[in-house]
């Protein structure tokens, strides 16, 4: 359990650490996204974009699809899916789950003896709908169901996000708004709920050619300081796509070791073929150990 809680945590490295239930959504599920340190406010890109923004739906011409899976620090596993449909010029809607498993941990009494094992999960349901009010500006709204598990004891939670994206003047340029996980426990784990990790983003997208992507964010969640952003995405051949990312709170994982130098870094890469497309992303979190996801998503 205590490692749970410490994979948890270093999402939110705060003095409010601990102090927000449902803090698995600090984790950035996608490959591509998280390659490029979740900067990803003022421009999306696939079939979970929504995830970050649900403005981003107006975005895709055409059905897309998204599968998943981060091997996350502690044993931890998160798992993601997710559809997205256009209804028409300026309007979309999405479709999501992100699940995260724990793995069997072992149970004891305060005398350390063993009383058999335990599981943790969580999941987050999403629906998710955006449209153009007037031109080059696009409004999104979303809807997460949320479901959390330790042991016999479990918790249910209502959240919204809320997503504004506006085409800027120079050309391939977009700035967006977004609050996410507004909401509240439905259901305590106990007697007493626990805060929403809300989160409040205004990031800058900037794509000056097919082949180059730039995007940086500021983050402020309730239950954590404020964070920057930032990655780049590069385009070779179309085939093959190179990412890079920092995040500032990535400075809260240093310990005074050697490999402290690597922190916030985040880096990935992915392959095209047709209408499909395969992201890796790899994240290096010191002392905790490595998280890896890959995400599968192509165009219907």
């Amino acid at each position: 359990m205590i490692s749970l809680l410490l994979a948890l945590s270093v999402v939110t490295i705060d003095p409010n650490v601990g102090t927000a239930g449902f803090d698995f959504l600090h984790i950035t599920p996608t490959a591509r996204e998280a390659a490029m340190a979740g900067a990803a406010t003022g421009s999306g890109d696939g079939a979970m974009s929504f995830w970050f923004s649900p403005a981003h739906l107006t975005a895709s011409s055409s059905p897309q699809a998204h599968l998943g899976y981060c091997n996350y620090i502690a044993g931890i596993h998160l798992g993601s899916l997710a559809y997205s449909q256009p209804l028409g010029p300026g309007r979309g809607v999405g479709l999501g789950i992100v699940y995260l498993n724990s793995g069997r941990m072992k149970r004891t009494d305060e005398q350390g003896n063993e009383l058999g094992t335990f599981g943790v999960s969580y999941a987050d349901v999403n629906i998710s709908g955006a449209l153009e009010p007037i031109p080059k500006l696009s409004a999104g709204v979303a809807l997460q169901g949320l479901y959390g598990s330790i042991d016999t004891f479990y918790t249910i939670g209502l959240a919204g996000n809320l997503g504004l994206t506006y085409e800027l003047p120079l050309t391939g340029m977009t700035a967006g708004l977004a609050a996410t996980n507004l909401g509240f426990q439905l259901r305590p784990f106990q007697t007493e709920r626990d805060p929403m990790p809300m989160d409040f983003a205004i990031g800058l997208g900037y794509r000056p050619n097919p082949s180059l992507n730039l995007a940086l964010d500021l983050h402020k969640s309730l239950d954590n300081r404020i964070g920057v952003r930032a990655g780049i995405e590069g385009w070779v051949a179309e085939l093959l796509v190179l990412r890079v990312g920092y995040n500032t709170l990535g400075s809260d994982l240093q310990s005074g070791a050697g490999d402290d130098i690597l922190a916030g870094i985040t880096t990935g890469l992915g392959v095209r073929y047709r209408n499909y497309q395969l992201d890796y992303c790899f994240v290096p979190m010191l002392q905790l150990g490595l998280a890896h996801r890959i995400s599968l998503s192509f165009a219907l």
